[in-house]
């Protein structure tokens, strides 16, 4: 089979709970910046040692602030010729398609798994509408993987 010559993404679909963590961390580590910057600023002229240490909370709180947000922003699968990419933000797990050994789509659960070489498998969390596009996209570069379908609690099929 040919490989796909673009990349191909997925977006991943956090839980409402995840939403409300990634925003209530980011308020609050919003909050922490402010109030690090306004001490900052405040203690320069009297305790200029306690006016360092709140400068470097504020680049701290910046660099969580900056973080979380691009967690919330870029968060998706990625499919290139040859990797399988999970993104959050800056964090990036390359994994090489070759390694990829099957596919299960748990119908009961509706959960998509991904099973590698050495026994490790990892959990897609897409929305269960592209499904089939994330299938045929990984198998698209590797026509060596299995797909199967199976009913929560059923034996899993044999490689």
């Amino acid at each position: 089979m040919d490989k796909p010559n673009k990349m191909k993404s997925f977006r991943f679909k956090y839980s409402p709970l995840i939403w409300v963590l990634l925003c209530a961390i980011a308020l609050i580590v919003g909050v922490g910046l402010g109030l690090n910057v306004y001490s900052a600023i405040e203690l320069f002229e009297f305790a200029k040692n306690m006016a360092i240490s709140s400068i470097i909370l504020s680049v701290l709180c910046l660099a969580i602030l900056v973080l979380v947000i691009s967690v919330m922003w870029v968060a998706k699968y990625q499919i290139t010729q040859d990797y399988f990419r999970i993104r959050f933000g800056f964090i990036v797990l390359k994994i090489e398609i070759s390694k990829v050994r099957q596919i299960i789509h748990f119908k009961k659960s509706d959960k998509l798994v991904l099973y590698f070489d050495n026994g490790k498998y990892i959990v897609i969390i897409i929305s269960p509408e592209f499904y089939s596009d994330f299938i045929l996209s990984l198998r698209e570069v590797n026509d060596k993987i299995v797909y199967d379908a199976v009913i929560d609690g059923e034996e899993l099929p044999k490689n």
